[in-house]
């Protein structure tokens, strides 16, 4: 068995994780145990990727891909079942990913599909938009510029605490191969999913600013491209601002059958009053992005100094 911790989850698990903080050993009971099952989900091969027909709030089962399959219990455990023509990359994009999302609704957290540095030891700001926005190819510019790393793609936060404290995720980074030639960067192991067939996992630079423990959810920033190569940053407010963020949770299209929809809507208007939102817009072009990176650094800087 590994122990890792992740934010403060201790978790124990019979599958080795890349994208987190081993623990030498067990220091106590583990808030999560992910655990390979002996199940037979050869009925499941027939079946459509996806949630299996019986699925409950907290006792959630999803087909991943052919031979692969989680399920994962009460927030506490993931139990995965595995067949033989499976690869290591394709589990574990899979179990960092949608299973660990899953869990965080079990526990009654949000997953947002954002990438998040730290700005100060105690707020963070993020970045969502649809696949292919830049959200990791952003964070990891700012990685090198010395902003703290807190996650990639999954962002997690508690709507209980009025903060909206960042809870812990794997944060592997994910980039394109033009974007870690554009950033300097190396390439790590192959992401497993067989759609991607040109990214890679990326470790934060040597010498990153390790991330504060604890921090808040302070301003989102929406990723668009512009039509023009201008670079522009604007407020999104009101209704609107509730909109995004709705877009922006984890694997939305599951969302009925893991949360209840008025005190999911409740929660995010809450957050919508107090987080600040912002749509940003750059050129594609990567040799406009140090410019674009620069912009967006300062707006960061003038923003953090502000209350919502």
């Amino acid at each position: 068995m590994h122990y890792y911790q992740i934010g403060d989850l201790l978790v124990r698990s019979a599958i080795g994780l890349t994208s987190a903080d081993a623990v030498p050993t067990s220091p106590g009971t583990a808030d999560v145990e992910i655990l390979l099952d002996d199940t037979d989900w050869a009925l499941l091969e027939a079946a459509p990727v996806g949630p299996v027909a019986g699925s409950t709030p907290q006792d959630f089962r999803f087909r991943a891909m052919p031979g692969l399959a989680f399920r994962m219990v009460a927030g506490r455990r993931i139990e995965v079942s595995r067949g033989p023509q499976v690869a290591d990359p394709d589990l574990l994009l899979y179990l960092t990913g949608s299973a660990w999302g899953v869990l965080c609704y079990q526990r009654g957290w949000l997953p947002l599909h954002c990438s998040a540095v730290a700005a100060g030891p105690i707020r963070a700001v993020a970045f969502t938009g649809p696949s292919g926005a830049g959200k990791s190819t952003l964070t990891a510019g700012l990685v090198q510029r010395g902003w703290p790393q807190l996650c990639d793609d999954t962002c997690v936060i508690d709507p209980r605490d009025p903060r909206y404290i960042v809870c812990g995720a794997p944060k592997d980074m994910k980039l394109w191969r033009d974007a870690l030639d554009a950033l300097g960067l190396a390439a790590g192991r192959a992401i497993g999913d067989r759609l991607q067939r040109d990214k890679y996992y990326v470790t934060p630079p040597a010498g990153s600013v390790p991330a504060p423990a604890a921090c808040g959810l302070d301003i989102v920033y929406l990723l668009g491209w512009s039509d023009d190569d201008s670079t522009s940053i604007r407020p999104i407010q009101g209704a609107q601002a509730v909109i995004e963020l709705y877009r922006a949770l984890y694997r939305p299209e599951w969302l009925q059958l893991l949360r209840d929809p008025a005190s999911l809507f409740q929660e995010i208007g809450g957050i919508a009053q107090r987080v600040r939102l912002f749509r940003f817009e750059r050129p594609r072009d990567f040799t406009q992005f140090g410019t674009a990176l620069t912009l967006l650094e300062d707006h960061m800087r003038q923003q953090v100094g502000t209350q919502p």
